[in-house]
């Protein structure tokens, strides 16, 4: 089959789970014998491109216009010269793709007019909506265009893909819409993540982490929050992403005088995403709204405990403590007892490892999520 995906992110433009999302399922079409376009954003100050990596054609973008920026006031001008670009691109493709397929509200536009171009059928993957970002509180002009943007997405796209049980509720109740076709396919974890070995704490370095984006709705703050109630001075914590919050965050490390036990890692490359991962004691997730929460997957694959609130799709991967170790009321004082539990009991978390890692393995690949892909294809295209 020819399919045709359109995303705002896709190596080396990465910002979050969609991206990785993007990556993996797209690799994983081409593997099995589909062509697979991905018409994408170039990087910032570079020229488009078109070439092939790992068996899909890269289609990069320069925005139709030049003065685009990706800032907050200027956002909803960005996206209308990212949609014409993409529909642009179109233009130049050698062969009619046979599905096309779309990424989050900022590949709606292009999804719906290459659909209609082609005369095929249209699949749009929702990996989070604003109303859950901002818990139903739609105050800028900015949220209220995304939410109807969206909100029309979900109405003209022949088939919706959502990540989780969770977001399946969201939509339906937050905007009010049944999709004609609406069905729930879990993200996968990449098999090329190094899995560790037994867990074990250095008693001379203890470290908790974190990894994702520095964002409000993660929950970053909860964590060096929790750094207060842990008087152990060996536990350190370290923090790896980038994000609007990071200057925020960094003040906040220094009002608690906490520098000596905070750090800042930045971005980490993904061929050592998991050797960070894996010199951690325990990972702690403690966001306020997580559509799936791909990390998860991640840190259960190498084999670190997971301290997860109890959100979204969260609360399915680590659904209970025979997975991890659940928070329902996210504070930096239940984050704390829960990494002294973890650190208390080496031989229950090492069972908790074990059993997340064996319940990934099983359900959360991407060959399942392509398999089940494939089979919303084929149901709209009939």
């Amino acid at each position: 089959m020819r399919i045709l995906h359109f995303s705002w992110e896709y190596p080396p433009v990465m910002y979050g789970g969609l991206g990785a999302h993007v990556v993996a399922l797209t690799q994983a079409q081409a593997r099995i014998g589909h062509e697979v376009t991905v018409i994408t954003q170039a990087g910032e100050g570079e020229a488009g491109s078109h070439v092939e990596v790992d068996g899909v054609e890269v289609i990069r973008v320069e925005n139709h216009y030049p003065d685009a920026q990706m800032v907050h006031e200027k956002f909803a001008y960005w996206v209308h010269g990212f949609a014409l670009a993409s529909q642009t691109a179109c233009e130049f493709m050698s062969r009619k793709p046979e599905i096309v397929h779309g990424h989050d509200w900022i590949a709606a536009s292009q999804l719906i007019v290459a659909a209609k171009k082609f005369s095929v059928p249209s699949v749009l993957t929702v990996h989070a909506t604003e109303f859950g970002r901002h818990d139903g509180w739609l105050t800028s002009r900015l949220s209220q265009a995304i939410y109807a943007r969206e909100r029309r997405a979900l109405e003209s796209t022949d088939s919706v893909i959502v990540c989780s049980d969770y977001m399946t509720h969201e939509i339906r109740s937050g905007y009010g819409v049944e999709p004609k076709n609406l069905t729930v396919i879990a993200n996968g974890v990449s098999p090329t993540l190094s899995v560790g070995g037994s867990y074990e704490i250095n008693p001379e370095n203890i470290v908790i982490g974190f990894i994702g984006r520095l964002e409000w709705e993660k929950g970053v703050h909860h964590i060096i929050d929790a750094m207060e109630f842990i008087h152990d001075q060996r536990v350190k914590l370290e923090i790896v992403g980038r994000g609007s919050q990071l200057s925020d965050l960094q003040k906040k490390v220094e009002r608690k005088g906490l520098e000596d036990r905070v750090s800042f890692l930045g971005h980490v490359d993904e061929g050592d995403r998991s050797t960070v991962m894996q010199s951690w004691n325990a990972a702690v997730i403690p966001s306020s709204y997580e559509p799936f929460g791909i990390v998860a997957l991640e840190l259960g694959q190498v084999g670190i405990p997971v301290i997860a609130a109890q959100v979204g799709g969260l609360a399915e991967i680590i659904s209970t403590s025979e997975f991890g170790y659940p928070i329902r009321e996210v504070s930096g004082e239940s984050i704390a007892r829960e990494i002294e539990l973890v650190l208390g009991n080496q031989a229950e978390a090492m069972d908790r490892v074990e059993r997340l890692r064996a319940r990934v393995a099983t359900e959360f690949t991407w060959e399942r999520a392509v398999k089940l892909t494939g089979s919303v294809y084929e149901k709209v295209c009939s």
